[in-house]
């Protein structure tokens, strides 16, 4: 297969054979992982303006990870998620992750999170016209874990190449769904859920300039463009719930309870929360953050709650789930307008993509580094080499789909 690969170098364009080392030590990686339905996608790809200008960007010589299921992982996937050209690329950009993430395993609760390139504005609504982001760590088993995804995947295998390191998993990721969907995949979720749909606020459709009573979790399903949620989980509900249930007539009260468990126009991951780091709640109170040996906290006055499960991803924001009712109904209008105003002004002004991970270095001494061999090689592989025209592994992947039996079979 590579011998007939590299005689067909010998008939490309000029500016192909002159990078014919690069381009050889490519397929070689390729194949000998056994990417080929991987490989047979990329080809599918190359076939659309939008795929190539993908495939463009990961051959631009500047570091990127890719997470890059194997084959059985194809076979499992979903029709919805292979079934046209358009969900297709969706799907792949969010596996491409711009910027060099060696030296950054972090074990949960830690999380790592990148800035993929998967921003279609008709699934993606996050503040700014942000891409999405995807998250891994490593679990108690030592293995990666990519998180909020339907079918746990893991990384099964690392390689390397140029400036190309490769992830391989055992399923193909899913794009996060929305916060129905979420719920139903975290058994810490519904609790809370329904507090957020037993109480209703005045929303502002930007859409349609309209603004009309939804309730709260309508609100964080489909409305909100950027957000951090602080979801107290079931048993934290539970708790609280004689409390809750009294103030639910008490439509001030509870709604202030809400505002208070979320940023209104930022999505702040984990590892931003840390250190002195403060922001405002949508009811214009202070949230401050802390993070040691034992745990990261979320503080509102004087009630401190532990965040036990971070980065639960979603298409317009994120949340992290807590084991505390933050039940403060104090509300300060003008604070909230404020930080609202000036979130959205931040979104506006820094339109330039996250390379590495994002807000590392907060939460990097909590991180345990993996002295696997796997790691060691994919940091010794990341020197960069140039690629010289953006669209030539566009065309390797071309090549290498013919000859690796045609496309990706779409069921």
């Amino acid at each position: 297969m590579l011998i007939s690969l590299l005689a067909l170098f010998t008939l490309a364009p000029l500016a192909l054979a002159q990078n014919g080392t690069f381009l050889a030590g490519l397929v070689a990686t390729l194949q000998s992982a056994g990417l080929t339905q991987l490989i047979s996608v990329a080809g599918t790809l190359n076939g659309t303006a939008n795929g190539q200008a993908l495939l463009a960007n990961i051959s631009n010589g500047s570091p990127h990870l890719l997470f890059a299921p194997n084959d059985a992982a194809w076979a499992m996937a979903p029709s919805n998620e292979t079934s046209d050209n358009n969900t297709l690329i969706d799907t792949f950009s969010y596996h491409i992750v711009p910027g060099n993430f060696s030296n950054v395993d972090t074990m949960y609760q830690n999380v790592t999170l990148g800035q993929t390139l998967y921003s279609d504005p008709a699934t993606v609504h996050l503040e700014g016209n942000r891409p999405q982001v995807v998250a891994w760590t490593v679990r108690s088993d030592g293995k990666t874990h990519v998180l909020n995804q339907r079918n746990d995947s893991t990384v099964v295998n690392t390689t390397a190449f140029g400036n190309i390191t490769i992830y391989i998993v055992d399923h193909v990721l899913h794009v996060p769904e929305n916060l129905a969907a979420a719920a139903t995949a975290n058994d810490a979720l519904p609790a809370f859920d329904t507090v957020l749909s037993s109480a209703s606020l005045a929303f502002y459709n930007s859409s349609t300039n309209q603004t009309s009573d939804v309730t709260f979790f309508d609100a964080f399903d489909s409305g909100y463009r950027g957000f951090t949620l602080f979801a107290p989980n079931t048993a934290a509900v539970n708790a609280t719930n004689s409390t809750l249930q009294s103030l639910v007539s008490n439509r001030t009260a509870i709604n202030n309870i809400l505002y208070n468990h979320f940023i209104n126009g930022s999505t702040v991951y984990s590892p931003l929360l840390a250190g002195s780091e403060k922001y405002t709640s949508a009811a214009g109170q202070t949230l401050s953050f802390s993070i040691n040996a034992t745990g990261q906290y979320v503080t509102l006055g004087n009630i401190t709650a532990t965040i036990v499960q971070p980065d639960v991803l979603l298409p317009n924001g994120v949340v992290h789930i807590i084991d505390r009712v933050l039940l403060d109904t104090d509300n300060d209008p003008s604070a909230a307008s404020s930080a609202l105003a000036s979130a959205t002004s931040a979104a506006t002004a820094s339109q330039s993509s996250q390379t590495g991970p994002i807000g590392f270095s907060a939460t990097s001494g909590l991180a345990t580094a993996l002295a696997s061999s796997g790691a060691s090689n994919s940091n010794a592989a990341m020197s960069t080499l140039s690629m010289g025209k953006d669209k030539m592994f566009a065309i390797v992947v071309a090549m290498l789909g013919a000859l690796t039996g045609g496309f990706l079979t779409m069921c």
